[in-house]
C-alpha cells in the first residue's frame, strides 16, 4: 500500500476521515461512539490536540484537528489504535478495523474552516439520517447552535469568531449558514481540494509547495508527492507568458487568463484576484473568447502551441 503525505506544522488544521474496512460499521453501539469521544480527549490531555469539529457516522467518521505540536501522526496512532483494540475486544473480532491510514487533508484555516465545518454537520442529512443536524446526536453542531455545556476537548469558538466575535450573534449566524446549505449541492470543498490532501486557495498551496514540497527527496511510494509537484500555479503562467515573445500586451493578458483557466486547478475567482481588475465573468469570457479566436487564426494556434510545450510539469517549474 503506497504511504500517504503527511505534512506537519505546528498549529496545522486538518480534515481527517476514517473509514471502515469493505465499508462495514465501526460504531454498533452508542456506547462505541462514546468511547471514541474519550479517547478523543486523551488525545488531548497527551497530545495537546485541538478538535474543532466532529461527526461520527455508521462506518466512518469526520474531524477537523488542530495539532500545537505538529505530531498528527502520533494522534490519529494512538486515536485508531485505541478505539480498534476495544472493538476488536468488545466484539471478540480479530484483524483491521480501518480501510487502509486515514485520510489527513490540510486545511487553509483562513478561508475554508468555516465551509468546510458545514460540510461535516451536514454529513447526516446527506445520509438521510437527520432532514436537520441538529436531530442528530453525534456530530459537534448542537454546541455551535445551542447553549449547552461543551466538551472540554472541543473549541467552537475559532470557527464562531469568523462570523462574529459575540458568541451568540454568531451562534444565529452560523446556524443560518448551516441551514442554508441543506439541499445544496456544496462541490466547493471537492473542487478545491488539492491532488488530493490540500484544501486551499494559490497563496496556501504556494505555502505548503515552498516549504514542505519543493525541499523533499523524492519517492516513488508517496503518489500525492508526484501529483503535488506536477501542479501548475498561477505565478508559474504568469512567469511563463512574460518571458515570451508576443505582439502586443492586450494578447499576453488574454493569453495569461486563458492558460491559467486551463492549465491550472484553480478558481475563477482565484484566477481573478490573482490576476486584478477583472471579475469572475471576465476570466471566463477570456478564455472562451481565446478558444473560440485560435479556430479562425492559424497564428494564434501556433502561438497556444508553443505554450503547450513550454509548460513542464515537473517539480512545478515551467521553462520558457
Amino acid at each position: 500500500m503506497a504511504r500517504p503525505l503527511r505534512i506537519e506544522y505546528p498549529n496545522a488544521f486538518y480534515h481527517i476521515i476514517q473509514r471502515g474496512i469493505e465499508r462495514r460499521g465501526i460504531f454498533i453501539s452508542d456506547k462505541d461512539r462514546i468511547r471514541l469521544l474519550e479517547y478523543i480527549d486523551s488525545c488531548r490531555k497527551a497530545y495537546h490536540a485541538i478538535i474543532h469539529t466532529y461527526c461520527l457516522m455508521r462506518n466512518h467518521y469526520h474531524l477537523i484537528i488542530e495539532t500545537p505540536d505538529a505530531n498528527l501522526s502520533k494522534v490519529m496512532h494512538y486515536l485508531n489504535t485505541s478505539y480498534a483494540v476495544y472493538f476488536n475486544t468488545k466484539y471478540k473480532r480479530s484483524g483491521p478495523l480501518y480501510q487502509g491510514r486515514f485520510k489527513a487533508i490540510l486545511v487553509d484555516k483562513d478561508e475554508y474552516l468555516g465551509r468546510l465545518s458545514r460540510y461535516i454537520h451536514l454529513n447526516p442529512v446527506r445520509a438521510r439520517l437527520a432532514k436537520d443536524p441538529i436531530e442528530y446526536q453525534w456530530s459537534s453542531y448542537k454546541y455551535f447552535v445551542l447553549s449547552s455545556a461543551v466538551p472540554v476537548w472541543l473549541d467552537i469558538d475559532t470557527i464562531l469568531s469568523v462570523f462574529d466575535r459575540d458568541r451568540l450573534k454568531a451562534r444565529r449566524q452560523y446556524k443560518d449558514f448551516i441551514l442554508d446549505g441543506i439541499g445544496e449541492k456544496d462541490e466547493h470543498i471537492e473542487r478545491n481540494t488539492r491532488s488530493g490532501f490540500i484544501l486551499g486557495g494559490e497563496e496556501f498551496l504556494s505555502f505548503v509547495r515552498k516549504n514542505f514540497i519543493e525541499k523533499r527527496e523524492d519517492d516513488s511510494e508517496i503518489p500525492q508527492l508526484r501529483k503535488m509537484r506536477k501542479v501548475t500555479t498561477l505565478e508559474d503562467i504568469s512567469k511563463l507568458i512574460v518571458g515570451m515573445s508576443l505582439p502586443d500586451k492586450r494578447l499576453k493578458r488574454r493569453l495569461t487568463l486563458f492558460a491559467m483557466r486551463k492549465y491550472t486547478p484553480f478558481s475563477l475567482k482565484e484566477i481573478a484576484v490573482f490576476c486584478g481588475n477583472i471579475g469572475d465573468t471576465g476570466v471566463s469570457q477570456a478564455y472562451k473568447r481565446v478558444e473560440s479566436e485560435r479556430r479562425r487564426s492559424k497564428s494564434l494556434d501556433s502561438i497556444i502551441d508553443r505554450i503547450d510545450k513550454l509548460i513542464k510539469v515537473k517539480s512545478g517549474d515551467l521553462t520558457p
